[in-house]
């Protein structure tokens, strides 16, 4: 584990430097990013609690070389934190931010950006569409008519950038048999990630997915001519997420 003093060697300046995603050198102004002139060092020695130390990329192998700049020696984060002291060390290409100690971010899937129905579905904060007998949800997925031997699906839209997924479901009381729920990886036949059954008038929280790497859902279900007509189906507040997710 790095001291303090090693700190100091090592990432002097460092949160001015980004250069997660290898050798990219610019500083920053208020709005704009700036090219620099920088050395990239073929001398400079580096230590580690005392033993001669060489920064890899953790992705590639490839060796990591030392920038002065204004006569101030930098290194990459991922390297610095991630290699050295064994801090998490992410960074989010879409947004330019750098997650230092693991990422926590939150999408809540609230808008037709996010979202794409296949058939049946609306997406809304309408507070009459998605209150269910125990809680009314700030957002959500649910139908716009009644439900009669059709598909209930939707398609969701994390584009990679999540490692998981939450969302709660609910029918109501008027389904007359079981209602089974698919969560699928891409299309409405793609492999089921999860599969949740419901009672007529159940509500289960939270269902919590791996989703890591999946540019995109399918939340896939059917009403049969054994459920009867489904008045009410609810996908409560739908949130992909990283890190811990509290609510």
């Amino acid at each position: 584990m790095f001291s303090s003093k090693d700190l100091r060697i090592f990432i002097v300046g460092f949160l001015t430097c980004a250069l997660m995603m290898g050798m990219v050198f610019v500083a920053f102004a208020e709005s704009d990013d700036v090219t620099i002139q920088a050395l990239l060092s073929n001398t400079i020695k580096l230590k580690l609690n005392g033993q001669d130390w060489t920064p890899k990329d953790p992705a590639t192998g490839d060796y990591y070389k030392p920038i002065v700049y204004n006569g101030r020696t930098y290194l990459p984060l991922a390297a610095v934190l991630g290699e050295a002291a064994k801090i998490p060390v992410d960074y989010d290409g879409t947004t330019k931010t750098v997650w230092i100690g693991g990422r926590s971010d939150s999408l809540p899937v609230d808008n037709t950006t996010l979202y794409e129905d296949y058939y049946g579905t609306i997406i809304t904060t309408d507070a009459d569409k998605l209150t269910t007998p125990g809680k009314t949800y700030k957002w959500g997925i649910t139908n716009n008519g009644n439900i009669d031997m059709q598909y209930f699906t939707c398609y969701l839209k994390p584009n990679g950038n999540y490692k998981r997924f939450r969302v709660s479901f609910f029918v109501d009381s008027s389904a007359q048999d079981k209602y089974i729920i698919n969560i699928r990886n891409n299309t409405y036949d793609g492999a089921v990630i999860k599969t949740v059954t419901l009672n007529p008038g159940q509500t289960i929280e939270n269902i919590d997915i791996d989703t890591g790497g999946i540019n995109k859902l399918c939340i896939e279900s059917e009403a049969k001519i054994n459920h009867g007509t489904i008045k009410k189906i609810v996908f409560g507040e739908p949130t992909f997420y990283n890190g811990t997710l509290t609510r």
